[in-house]
């Protein structure tokens, strides 16, 4: 059953200018009249960053933040649709260092749990079908969390959708790697040897696997910061473009250097 909405926050997101409605409903109250800081953050996906709206137990309005960094005690609510743009994952919440991040369009039935040392994934699929591959893939997910550490909420959607879009693939020996890249995908700035990249254009039709087309992208994405080469209009396309940047990094084409968010 879905918690009732108590109130609806209309406000302008401060960094893309877009207009965001977001629902506070009686679970989120509850949840921050029990937290330690006595907040709760609402949470909006825009893309390459994520518009967090903090409220307090009786529903107001107590700050705005973008790209603020998880911190103990905090619980992150994501605007339910968040979920449209997913095809397995009904609903999920990540739980690490004190803080959690979750978004559920009402209250689950069933959640399939992933754990790994501290860090916890909890999902509702629309399939349990895949209950096997979200349980593999979850597990990379949680490793490459435990190595990152503290992602901002921007850099953990984007690698849920990435988890969203992997679940229907065989588990991948470079699963962890993927999500590790994703979770500091603001921190990543893609750096290209052109050298490499003409002779790997060169040799490239005759790779059956590899695309020229994603070829030709991943190289002209030198300087861009991982986050702004990865997006794409939905999951599927997300994952490609990233799939294809870690080949060429493996092959010593592409390379990332780590800089300030």
């Amino acid at each position: 059953m879905a918690a009732r909405t108590v109130r609806l926050l209309k406000l302008k997101c401060p960094q893309c200018g877009r207009e965001s409605a977001l629902q506070v409903r009686e679970d989120s109250l509850a949840a921050a009249s029990t937290s330690p800081t006595g907040l709760v953050g609402i949470a909006d996906y825009h893309g390459d960053h994520v518009l967090v709206v903090y409220v307090d137990g009786e529903g107001r309005d107590r700050g705005v933040r973008v790209f603020r960094a998880l911190q103990r005690g905090e619980v992150i609510r994501v605007n339910p649709a968040y979920l449209t743009y997913m095809n397995v994952i009904a609903g999920f919440r990540v739980s690490f260092g004190g803080w959690s991040l979750e978004c559920f369009p009402g209250s689950p039935r069933t959640l399939l749990r992933v754990t790994r040392g501290e860090p916890l994934l909890e999902m509702e699929l629309r399939n349990l079908e895949r209950a096997a591959s979200s349980v593999e893939w979850g597990d990379s997910f949680l490793a490459a969390l435990s190595r990152v550490g503290q992602p901002d909420p921007g850099e953990l959607l984007l690698s849920i959708l990435l988890l969203d879009s992997s679940i229907q693939f065989p588990p991948s020996p470079f699963a962890t790697r993927m999500f590790e890249v994703s979770l500091k995908s603001r921190r990543l700035v893609v750096k290209v040897d052109s050298g490499a990249a003409e002779l790997l254009r060169e040799y490239a039709p005759r790779i059956p696997w590899l695309s020229t087309r994603l070829v030709d992208y991943a190289v002209s994405v030198k300087g861009w910061r991982l986050v702004d080469a990865v997006l794409g209009p939905d999951p599927l396309t997300i994952r490609e473009r990233l799939l294809t940047i870690l080949s060429l990094e493996r092959r010593g084409v592409v390379g990332f250097e780590e800089v300030g968010a």
